[in-house]
């Protein structure tokens, strides 16, 4: 299920007190305790909520399992080297004991269990209850029963966001020979998780308002049947689904995402408001996104890219695809500036090198940004424990002021149109130096940070030199790319283009930005570019 986020110390904090009527000779230790244990460590605690505490809380409990083998004696009528089940018990933390915060059975009278003397013990298990909200929740709910002899347990959850938040962590199996090892003073036992979250944010980067009334993620995977199987022991617990063919979820009837905005929707401000531009809303709730308030998260089960692939069935009149009504897709109802209300389908952002789209412990981050000329979906997969700050959750948002050419540095051409597109011209300057012409122009850039801002052209850019430096103070020799880093002159840049040689009366250019921030790269003419600016030398 991909990776998982370790319960620090989960350790099998318990120890069982076997009578001499099970056990034969001196083949098990009479002090010498089993002991578990789910404190917190240095990593941080795993837990059961997306948004609630540890699992360090009274209540919390831990279906556990060991089997032996390889014994050289007999318990209970197994004979030597047989493998069999020694406890399956309940590890309950109670903060008021004295001795383990974790116990086995009853938390009022602990059952124990000993070590044996020869072996391999098989320890593994799963979360029954999390004590932030044991009495009303379990996972208990999502399975019948626990399978003895095949050593496996089958869940089945239909996932809804008005559900409890709830996950189902399982670990691994977790091997202790005694005969090679000695005895450890505890076992840990990592837990993962079964489920990843999924959140939504939206943003408007452009130069109009604009009302979101609904966001919906249709036919979007959210049901599916899966065994945890624990074989042999020796190599872990495997999981699979109930239908081969179909590994990923599967669609349930309802939407996944049905909308809970108000019905007069929300107003997404456009950039020039002074005090409400720039604003980042939850797609869940409607309100706004801060470091106090962060982005709404609900649990879903993980799912491929390849699951989340709509089925084209032609091209609209613009060429752009249409998706088959079956399709998992991203429904978005608003009113962008004048515009009537229109609702916008999405297929989900793809990745470069990303496999899935919602990994298991992991959660999903996708937002949505309204730009001038199109809407922008991307997505980020972070820590199931995740501390948002203000901006990290806009992982490819790209926050900017516009380019601006510096009085003085340039003369004025008008505006023209070429192709249906609006182009401010620009016109480089002579100098004080006969045949010397350049224009210079500024603007401030603040997130990605540390990504790669780029400035390019098309035209004819043999004839052009273009350069990106870092405040005003510069020579105009920098590069075509700079580091984003909003500490350094607040993020002011200054752009620079010359000609290249003799200058060449009448040759033209088009700048073109672009965003490299995690091996994924985002155009930022929307943001820095909206004059559409075609240099010329007169």
């Amino acid at each position: 299920m991909g990776k998982f986020v370790r319960i620090p110390g989960l350790i099998l904090l318990a120890a069982l007190a076997l009578s001499c009527e099970k056990h034969k000779g001196d083949q098990v230790f009479d002090s010498q305790l089993i002991v578990l244990d789910a404190a917190p460590g240095a990593g941080g605690s795993t837990k059961g909520f997306l948004n609630r505490g540890d699992l360090t809380h009274d209540g919390t409990r831990f279906q556990t399992y060991d089997y032996l083998s390889g014994y050289n004696g007999t318990i209970s009528g197994h004979t030597n080297g047989e493998e069999f089940q020694y406890f399956a018990n309940t590890l309950t933390y109670n903060g008021a004991a004295t001795t383990w915060k974790w116990v086995f059975g009853d938390t009022a009278a602990p059952t124990t269990y000993r070590w044996t003397k020869t072996g391999t013990h098989h320890f593994f298990g799963w979360l029954l209850a999390d004590g932030n909200d044991a009495t009303h929740l379990a996972t208990s709910s999502f399975f019948d029963s626990y399978s003895v002899g095949t050593k496996s347990v089958t869940l089945t959850k239909d996932l809804d966001i008005d559900d409890y938040q709830y996950d189902f962590l399982y670990s691994d199996v977790v091997p202790v020979d005694v005969i090679n090892d000695g005895i450890p003073s505890k076992v840990d036992l990592p837990m993962k998780h079964l489920f990843g979250a999924l959140g939504v944010s939206v943003k408007n980067q452009s130069q109009v308002d604009v009302v979101v009334y609904s966001i919906t993620f249709k036919n979007f995977p959210n049901k599916k049947t899966v065994t945890l199987n624990y074989g042999d022991l020796a190599n872990g617990v495997t999981i699979s689904s109930s239908d081969t063919s179909a590994p990923d979820p599967y669609y349930n009837n309802n939407n996944y995402w049905p909308n809970k905005l108000p019905s007069a929707g929300i107003t997404l401000y456009n950039v020039n408001h002074a005090t409400l531009a720039n604003k980042v809303y939850d797609a869940y709730t409607g309100t706004e996104v801060t470091e106090q308030n962060p982005v709404t998260y609900r649990m879903c089960w993980p799912v491929s890219l390849a699951a989340l692939e709509p089925t084209v069935t032609g091209l609209d009149a613009q060429n752009n695809p249409i998706y088959s009504s079956s399709s998992p897709l991203i429904s978005v109802r608003c009113k962008v500036g004048n515009e009537s209300a229109r609702t916008l389908d999405f297929r989900f952002p793809k990745l470069d090198g990303a496999v899935d789209a919602i990994s298991a412990g992991k959660r999903t981050h996708l937002s949505l940004q309204f730009a001038n000329k199109q809407v922008l979906l991307s997505y980020d997969i972070l820590p199931w424990q995740y501390e948002e700050f203000p901006m990290a959750f806009e992982g490819d948002a790209i926050s900017s002021t516009q380019l601006k050419f510096v009085d003085g540095t340039y003369t004025d051409g008008g505006k023209v149109t070429e192709n249906g597109v609006k182009h401010v011209v620009v016109q480089l300057k002579e100098g004080s130096d006969a045949g010397y012409y350049v224009a210079k122009g500024t603007f401030k850039i603040y997130t990605p940070v540390n990504a790669t801002l780029s400035v390019a052209m098309s035209g004819n850019t043999e004839d052009f030199i273009v350069s990106l430096d870092s405040g005003t103070t510069n020579t105009g020799n920098g590069t075509e790319s700079i580091t984003i880093d909003p500490q350094r002159d607040g993020g002011l840049i200054t752009l620079t283009i010359r000609p290249r040689g003799t200058a060449a009366s009448g040759k033209k250019v088009y700048l073109h930005f672009a965003v490299r921030n995690g091996g994924r790269d985002s155009d930022a003419d929307t943001e820095i570019n909206r004059d559409n600016y075609k240099i010329v030398i007169p």
